[in-house]
């Protein structure tokens, strides 16, 4: 699975991203080092990998940017495109305002704009968020990682300034079991998980 491209459908307000095929660095840049309000935080970094999360079917809850701030993201839709790894591509389409309601499209060719599409368009539309977590998975088919769902290490490929206190527990899962995050991780590097 890659990421290929995520848009909306008010590109005026959020202009398309396409993914790299290759490695692909979130860069915050100063271009006015004299002005110390304009430093390298407070440019979207972190909310970036909270919306390709909240794409990757994450349940929106207080805290998340785009539930603390719904009047200001109403009428949004957010699309993301990934290559999976049968060598099709899958986007997403999730909403602010129903965003429970999950659409899935399988197409051929990177880089489309399914912003005009109508329900009846898509592969499956109205998809309630705890079957569009299954839906997915079955379509990233990571089997490398049963019986572990994809959302289970999401965390650690998408990762906040909080998540490289510890290189192998991120915040996540430092209150709680071991148990909840080392089974996992042994698995990922190659380790006998049931130990």
């Amino acid at each position: 699975m890659k990421l290929s491209k995520i848009y909306s459908n008010r590109d005026n307000i959020f202009k398309p991203i396409y993914f790299n095929d290759g490695f692909n660095v979130i860069y915050g840049k100063v271009k006015r080092p004299k002005e110390s309000d304009k430093d390298s935080h407070n440019l979207g970094k972190t909310l970036l990998i909270h919306l390709i999360d909240f794409l990757l079917l994450k349940e929106l809850k207080e805290g998340h940017f785009l539930y603390d701030n719904k009047k200001e993201f109403m009428g949004f839709e957010f699309y993301l495109e990934i290559l999976l790894n049968s060598g099709k591509y899958l986007t997403i389409k999730r909403c602010v305002d129903n965003n429970t309601k999950i659409c899935f499209k399988t197409h051929e060719e990177k880089f489309q704009d399914f912003k005009n599409l109508g329900d009846k368009q898509w592969d499956c539309s109205g998809v309630s968020i705890r079957k569009a977590v299954y839906k997915l998975d079955s379509y990233l088919s990571l089997d490398s990682i049963a019986p572990w769902p994809y959302r289970k290490g999401v965390s650690y490929f998408l990762r906040t300034q909080n998540d490289y206190q510890d290189v192998f527990q991120i915040s996540k899962f430092s209150i709680g079991e071991h148990a909840e995050w080392k089974p996992y991780l042994a698995k990922v590097l190659g380790f006998d998980d049931s130990l």
